[in-house]
């Protein structure tokens, strides 16, 4: 499988809901590992460019335990790959991740 490092240095990812555990079989249930026997998790993320339009991402990574992920919170994407893909006549692109975690806010603002 081709992948296509994505240059995430001017990008702004912001969360869109919580994480969810990636299916490998949605009739069982089963739930997606990856080489290392790690659980593999996916959000979905608004991802601007500089000022440009925001496009809405399905990002995969593995952890073993997610970051307590709420809407609007702004994320550090780490290692972020597309991954073009084609089957039955379907194709798209599916993007993944190194690594994804919260990025704390300073007190800024705060009176």
């Amino acid at each position: 499988m081709r992948s296509i490092p994505v240059d995430t240095s001017r990008m702004v990812f912001m969360a869109a809901g919580g994480a969810r555990p990636k299916l490998k079989n949605r009739e069982t249930g089963e739930i997606k590992l990856n080489a290392q026997g790690v659980q593999l998790w996916q959000v979905k993320v608004l991802a601007q460019v500089d000022d440009n339009d925001g496009d809405a991402l399905l990002i995969s990574f593995a952890a073993q335990t997610p970051p307590p992920l709420r809407l609007g919170m702004l994320l550090r994407v780490s290692g972020l790959v597309a991954i073009p893909w084609e089957t039955n006549g379907r194709h798209g692109v599916a993007f993944s991740a190194a690594s994804l975690e919260v990025v704390e806010m300073s007190g800024a603002g705060a009176a």
